[in-house]
């Protein structure tokens, strides 16, 4: 009996063994599965860049006064002074942008075209202080930024331009030879330009005014169909050669100066390829016979260029340096007609013009950039439409985790099964007294007591290496008048997908935390005060545009800190709830940073 008693529990043995083994195996290929989803799903999130046409249209479309023209403001749209030397400009980007989205039916053509024509001056006396220009042909005409004032070079662009893209350079109140002379008569001897609205200049060519000018010939040549004389075409590529600044392969703004301006390296480009008889072809070759592309991509690239943000600087001066959508649009625009894009990371340049993009389809905050980001999403191939999500895998059908046991079990002597289910309650007691010890129960955040501890490992990290760090610390606003309305289960629900929201917008490696009742702190490892500020903005958006239970709009004042040397625990923490609670004094759903602890004793003044 015994031997068959063996011979059962070697049996029962073998089946568990079996049975344990095709679990594990089970496990793994799931574990598997769920490291494929989770790299598709990081690589998702890393090239899932998009952008939505429709909101930055319609973003534009609330700009346009009756009378025509665009302002920056909406809430001040009938102001008289919207109504500046700045509204044709701003006019000229807004229908530049409407008209690369298709969208030029939106708004009012004919009073933009009103509104343009009102500012053209149609026979202009010409004469400069000491001497009287003759007239020449049929005599000059131009453009005006506002009505009685003088007409330039850069406003007669900016009106061509936008006719140009409504289509409306045939209006029979236009004299384009007028303009054509207009535009000529401000050529200098060396083949620069000069315009009246750049006084700082005098009649002395810059490559600014020779850029504005090259442009505006360049659309009455293609529409009337007139070529540049030979003579001009010489003078204008001789000027733009003489601005090359040997020193550092870029462009001067005047003669004499070193180049630190990235964006004449745009305008040197735009004016050899407007001022050029000939197809794209030999646009592309005026550009690159006089200009020394290789050392110009060159000097931008090293000079210019901000690698670890994908974007470039207007300036070259180190105290000047800082990254800017207009700089980036006008070079990705001459790098990409000139065949140098692939010198770019185009991937880096779409991820920094997406973290300018407002909820509202706006990018940096006016319409030149927004035309700007526009243009660089466009010129970059930036879908409108985000990529399918990975589908998250299927746990296989396995075999029950407990049947093992029973085999155990049925082989082992009682005494043994009692002992080994001891054994194996206190396991699950201390596993889920571990879990307890560190997960929030309610919002499956770390708690409290477990960000003080990864709080404190990584403040003695950062006295041995001095990498950034900073917290972000988050009230949801309102909260006990949602828990008075509609009950505390409600309230848990909200604070669980607030929670769900925050965490998929966070890095694996920062530490999310609910602090105490509707708080929530984020430690943000590597991170600067500036990278901090932009994190909070994005969660605030987030939190404000997500859609809850029963329609209900959530919101959170956040505060912000960086990490000092002088910092222990609780200063780094109570600065960041300081700036919390001004955020919250200030009219809550925002975002405040504090710097040091004599800004956070004002705020907590202020909040007092």
């Amino acid at each position: 009996m015994n031997r068959i008693l063996l011979i059962l529990a070697g049996l029962l043995v073998a089946l568990a063994v079996f049975f344990q083994w095709k679990i594990a195996q089970d496990a793994l290929h799931y574990a598997h599965l769920q490291n494929q989803y989770q790299l598709a799903q990081d690589d998702y999130k890393e090239r899932n860049i998009y952008y939505t046409p429709a909101r930055t249209v319609q973003w534009i479309v609330n700009r346009q006064n009756p009378a025509g023209y665009f302002v920056p403001n909406p809430d001040m749209l009938f102001e008289p002074s919207q109504l500046n030397d700045s509204t044709l400009r701003g006019t000229r980007y807004a229908i530049s942008t409407l008209k690369d989205l298709d969208a030029l039916p939106s708004i009012n053509r004919q009073a933009v075209a009103r509104y343009v024509m009102s500012l053209c001056q149609p026979d202009i006396p010409w004469s400069l202080p000491g001497e009287v220009k003759p007239l020449q042909g049929p005599g000059y005409a131009g453009f005006a930024p506002l009505p009685g004032e003088t007409a330039g070079v850069r406003p007669t662009m900016d009106a061509l331009i936008i006719l140009a893209d409504l289509g409306m350079l045939d209006d029979p109140r236009l004299n384009l030879p007028r303009i054509w002379n207009f535009i000529v008569s401000h050529q200098n001897a060396d083949g620069g330009f000069w315009d009246e609205h750049y006084p700082q200049f005098g009649q002395q060519s810059s490559m600014k005014a020779t850029s504005f000018a090259a442009r505006a010939l360049g659309i009455l040549h293609r529409h009337m169909g007139r070529s540049f004389p030979p003579a001009m075409v010489i003078r204008v590529r001789a000027f733009v050669r003489s601005m090359e600044d040997s020193r550092n392969g870029g462009i001067r703004a005047l003669q004499g100066e070193p180049a630190m301006d990235a964006y004449n390296s745009f305008r040197a480009f735009i004016t050899l390829k407007e001022i050029t008889n000939g197809d794209e072809a030999e646009q592309h070759q005026a550009v690159s016979g006089n200009l020394d592309m290789e050392g110009l991509v060159d000097s931008l690239l090293n000079d210019y260029y901000l690698a670890d943000i994908g974007a470039f600087s207007r300036y070259r001066d180190a105290t000047r340096k800082k990254p800017s959508l207009k700089a980036t649009h006008l070079i990705v625009w001459m790098l990409g007609e000139m065949d140098y894009l692939d010198r770019l990371n185009s991937h880096a340049v779409s991820k920094y013009v997406m973290s300018l993009k407002s909820a509202n389809g706006q990018y940096g905050g006016d319409i030149y950039t927004t035309y700007s980001a526009i243009g660089l999403l466009r010129k970059l191939g930036v879908p409108t439409e985000p990529l399918p999500a990975p589908l998250r895998p299927v746990k296989p059908a396995s075999i029950p985790g407990y049947v093992p046991a029973v085999f155990f079990l049925a082989a082992l002597l009682v005494l043994l099964v009692g002992h080994q289910a001891k054994k194996m309650e206190l396991q699950n007691i201390n596993r889920a007294l571990s879990i307890q010890a560190s997960i929030d129960g309610l919002t499956g955040a770390y708690n409290r007591q477990k960000f003080e501890a990864v709080l404190h490992e990584k403040l003695q990290h950062f006295s041995r290496e001095r990498h950034p760090m900073s917290v972000v610390m988050f009230d949801v606003d309102n909260f006990k008048s949602i828990n008075d309305e509609r009950g505390h289960l409600f309230g848990d629900q909200v604070l669980r997908e607030i929670s769900a929201i925050v965490r998929e917008a966070l890095r694996s490696t920062d530490v999310f935390a609910r602090w105490g009742g509707e708080e929530f702190i984020i430690l943000l490892p590597d991170t600067d005060r500036v990278g901090a500020y932009g994190l909070a903005q994005k969660l605030q958006q987030l939190l404000e545009n997500s859609a809850f239970p029963d329609g209900l709009k959530v919101t959170a004042s956040f505060g912000v800190t960086e990490l000092l040397a002088e910092d222990d625990t609780d200063d780094f923490v109570e600065r960041a709830d300081m700036a919390m609670l001004f955020a919250k004094a200030q009219g809550k759903n925002r975002v405040y940073s504090v710097v040091s602890d004599v800004q956070a004793e004002l705020m907590s003044t202020s909040c007092a």
